[in-house]
């Protein structure tokens, strides 16, 4: 059934008049009686009575009103809350992010773009790097904010925000605590702490240390950095991470050293391409006027 008609029919029953109810609905009196004929044929019953000068209520349409003004107001209500919720999503931004995205440009542009944009809600969803691109095929208005090392899949558009590299961190006494840059070769002999596999980190460390000729000694692979850095103030180990996760949670008694080889990382943002709601995109117009894109 078209609600349209119960419309009609409702404001005809208040006024008894064609010509009123035309007014109020901005239509013509031709419209109006199309609309209540084809309310009668559908529903096998006559609503008004035509047949004296002024039209009256049938007794079919004095019990059809109470149903049908139920109806009327409970579709109204229906629309009223989903443009509600429409409304809040186009309001509402999921941001997938890395457990150190506080440590990276990244975080600021959030924060700057809220203080710009009140109107906005953002929902921060931490979730480790290995596992980020999967979320996203399950929430495809998510924006991602996560490290890679190379380019993410074609059905994404992405916003790089900074490079970031691996370093040695080693205790402050160690032999070679002073050096200005260390093959990576030089710490074949010592026990290694690292991130573990649920992090996109662990295997690209374990390929480097492939590349220069050996086989790690992992003594310790978990997610908590606090704890590695601890272990290795305590002479337990040695780690290799990315220097911005570590930058700003280093001890007094250890240090950071560059390495070579090394793996470039990237910082970006990223989404799927297609629609997207009025917050994604404005939030993603913002990262493009407000972020220096990294040239390779």
């Amino acid at each position: 059934m078209n609600i349209q008609k119960l419309v009609v029919f409702l404001d005809l029953a208040k006024t008894l008049s064609f010509t009123k109810t035309a007014e109020h609905l901005f239509t013509t009196q031709g419209t109006i009686s199309k609309q209540i004929i084809a309310l009668e044929k559908e529903l096998d019953v006559q609503l008004f009575d035509r047949t004296h000068r002024k039209i009256e209520l049938t007794e079919a349409a004095k019990l059809l009103l109470p149903y049908a003004k139920k109806i009327v107001e409970q579709y109204q209500e229906m629309n009223d809350v989903l443009e509600t919720h429409t409304k809040k999503q186009n309001l509402s931004l999921s941001i997938l992010t890395i457990p150190t995205m506080t440590h990276y440009a990244g975080f600021r542009h959030i924060t700057q773009f809220l203080k710009l944009h009140p109107e906005f809600s953002i929902q921060l969803k931490e979730v480790e790097s290995a596992e980020v691109p999967y979320y996203s095929t399950e929430q495809t208005d998510s924006i991602i904010f996560g490290r890679n090392f190379h380019e993410p899949p074609a059905n994404f558009e992405w916003l790089p925000t900074e490079k970031d590299y691996f370093v040695a961190v080693l205790p402050a006494h160690h032999p070679l605590a002073q050096a200005k840059k260390l093959n990576l070769r030089e710490l074949k002999d010592e026990s290694f702490l690292l991130l573990g596999q649920q992090t996109n980190l662990y295997q690209p460390v374990i390929d480097l240390c492939h590349e220069v000729g050996f086989e790690p000694n992992i003594v310790y692979n978990g997610s908590r950095m606090d704890l590695i850095l601890n272990m290795i103030a305590n002479d337990m180990g040695i780690s290799i991470v990315m220097e911005k996760t570590v930058n700003y949670l280093l001890k007094e008694d250890t240090v950071l050293v560059p390495i070579t080889p090394n793996r470039e990382s990237f910082l970006a943002f990223a989404r799927k391409q297609g629609e997207h709601s009025l917050a994604s995109n404005t939030f993603w117009k913002y990262l493009k006027q407000n972020i220096q894109l990294l040239r390779s």
